[in-house]
């Protein structure tokens, strides 16, 4: 039997890793009763989402619902009827996942007509309910399942599903913490240790027994705890529990990007990066960090995702090309700046600052590198305090576009008297690229229009 957990995947994110992925497909090989085949299709749609290969997730959903719906036929014809409302249950789970609201509701008020006195079935209908945004029926249907739970893991399952409809209220963080120290205390000794004497780590949505659930609700309500903290202003409770997540599973990725929020830390963003390069959430925080003037090292997929994101064009487009089916890969693609000037179509342009932060680390080929001598380009600047050659001159060396770092290959007398870090039209050429810096060549300097 699935061990009562299906836990909603709101407001977290993970990425499936190939073990976990591996892991499912076998099961799917080895084990055909309706249970483990639904499960499986249920964890691979759960992780496909947080990888946001949307497409491949939905195909997976929409075979768990397959899988429901040829159980309920056949558990109506044998007259099986808690095998039936078990079926609609997760045929309406499915649905729910899918985004179909109104056939959720219908498929789990049925299951509930035939299991009313069922805990894990309330639960199901909690679960499909906060993914379909019906907040007051999810909150009403896990408190159902607290009331009529029959053994500890079952009702601390039940705790955290009511606590996650409930928001970010007392409440919900009440509940969160009996569930921890439940789940350290010692009446779950025995589990804890048949589970590090097998290793075992996996963290799936749908677990299939004790060790299974255990360790998916520990790491789901801590992250849980842990984002409450940190929308408090509470930065060091929210790190020690995101920390403490992370000492059961060091690549855990939300706890990780949890980390990288709190610190700004380019060392962290790296790390949460490698976990999950693919989480929307974790992508947005990092563009809202940027800009920065901190340098990515490496050539891993954490790291290409990374110089993507801060304007490089052609590491945007290889990720495109090897990851087709990733929604996150294409958001990128669709949001970065094309430098239409590097085609070779004009001889002059005004560049966003984006589009020069892109030259720091594009690897310009041989077409666009004539195509930039060519290039006159005309951009609002701001440098670094100047001296004063005479009441006619102004000598400038180091300044900036928008965030981008521009200098001068020696300083640079322009004629007039012209204020530091105030805004000035700049004509100018690019030469190259140096210590995180463009190499400018100044034609004209003129007060800001």
């Amino acid at each position: 039997m699935i061990a009562a957990l299906v836990l909603a995947l709101l407001f977290q994110t993970r990425i499936a890793s190939d073990f976990e992925i591996e892991q499912m497909q076998k099961q799917l090989a080895s084990s055909h009763d309706f249970l483990s085949q639904l499960s499986a299709r249920l964890n691979l749609g759960d992780l496909r989402a947080t990888r946001n290969e949307n497409a491949l997730s939905r195909a997976e959903y929409a075979k768990a619902f397959e899988l429901a719906s040829k159980q309920r036929v056949e558990a109506r014809r044998a007259s099986n009827l808690s095998q039936y409302a078990t079926a609609t249950a997760y045929a309406g789970l499915a649905k729910a996942k899918l985004g179909d609201g109104a056939q959720a509701f219908a498929l789990m008020e049925e299951a509930t007509r035939y299991a009313s006195d069922d805990a894990k079935t309330w639960n199901l209908f909690s679960t499909a309910m906060s993914l379909v945004g019906r907040p007051s029926k999810a909150t009403s249907a896990a408190r159902n399942a607290v009331a009529l739970a029959d053994n500890q893991l079952d009702l601390n399952i039940y705790r955290y599903t009511l606590a996650s409809t409930l928001g970010d209220t007392a409440e919900s963080e009440r509940l969160l913490v009996r569930v921890v120290d439940e789940l350290q205390s010692p009446a779950f000794a025995s589990l804890r240790r048949e589970i590090a004497r097998k290793e075992s780590f996996e963290i799936y949505s749908t677990a299939r027994g004790e060790e299974a659930a255990y360790l998916s609700l520990l790491n789901r309500a801590r992250l849980r705890l842990a984002s409450m903290h940190e929308k408090r202003g509470d930065a060091a409770k929210a790190r020690a529990t995101y920390e403490s997540v992370l000492k059961d599973r060091n690549d855990e990725p939300v706890a990780l990007a949890g980390i990288a929020r709190l610190s700004r830390s380019e060392r962290d963003y790296a790390e949460a990066f490698e976990a999950n390069p693919f989480s929307l959430e974790l992508i947005r925080d990092y563009q809202r960090r940027l800009p920065n003037d901190d340098k990515v090292e490496g050539d891993t997929l954490g790291a290409q995702v990374r110089r993507a994101l801060r304007g490089d064009a052609r590491a945007a487009l290889a990720l495109q090309k090897k990851y087709p089916d990733n929604d996150a890969i294409r958001s990128i693609v669709a949001t970065k700046t094309d430098v239409a000037w590097l085609r070779g179509e004009v001889d002059t342009a005004t560049p966003t600052p984006a589009e020069l932060r892109a030259l720091l680390t594009h690897q310009l080929t041989a077409e666009e590198r004539r195509a930039l001598d060519r290039l006159t380009l005309t951009a609002n600047a701001s440098f670094d305090p100047a001296s004063i050659a005479s009441q006619q001159q102004t000598i400038f060396e180091t300044g900036k576009i928008g965030d981008v770092k521009i200098r001068f290959s020696e300083p640079t007398a322009f004629t007039g008297t012209f204020a530091p870090n105030t805004p000035l039209r700049l004509t100018f050429r690019i030469l190259g690229a140096a210590d995180d810096a463009l190499l400018i060549e100044p034609l004209k300097l003129e007060a800001a229009r």
